[in-house]
């Protein structure tokens, strides 16, 4: 595999990816979450992948795109609103990490923003890629 600096103008290790996103016009990417982070930010993302947030019309896509994100007529496009909502407030379920007890992402903001993050639960990072694995299937449980 060859080195990133043989393949990209400038390659930058180790810095606060939102400040970089502020320095930039527009986020080429493949699969990242940044392009995501990037949308929020009102940057121009084009995805040479598919990541998720590929192929509701909100990316210039060059990859290819699973059918059930293609245009139909009968099915409106979400907007960026629509979609931020669904990936942070809608889809995930969140627990308090001060009693472990499902709660709206309200209370978790409050409680990331007073530094009340809890004991670190390695079990909890299991789980996360458990639901990684899952997502595709989760109509079975909603």
């Amino acid at each position: 595999m060859p080195d990133a600096a043989t393949l990209a103008d400038l390659v930058i290790e180790r810095a606060d990816a939102a400040a970089l996103l502020a320095l930039t016009d527009e986020v080429w990417t493949l699969t990242s979450g940044l392009g995501f982070e990037a949308l929020i930010r009102g940057k121009p993302v084009t995805c040479l992948g598919a990541p998720f947030y590929a192929g509701w019309g909100l990316t210039r896509d060059l990859g290819p795109v699973p059918a059930r994100r293609q245009a139909r007529p009968s099915t409106p496009r979400p907007d960026l609103a629509t979609l931020v909502h669904a990936t942070l407030i809608a889809y995930p379920r969140y627990l308090d990490p001060l009693t472990n007890k499902p709660c709206p992402p309200e209370l978790l903001i409050e409680r990331l923003a007073e530094g009340q993050t809890g004991a670190p639960r390695p079990a909890l990072r299991l789980l996360a890629k458990l639901q990684g694995a899952l997502a595709s299937h989760a109509r079975l449980w909603r």
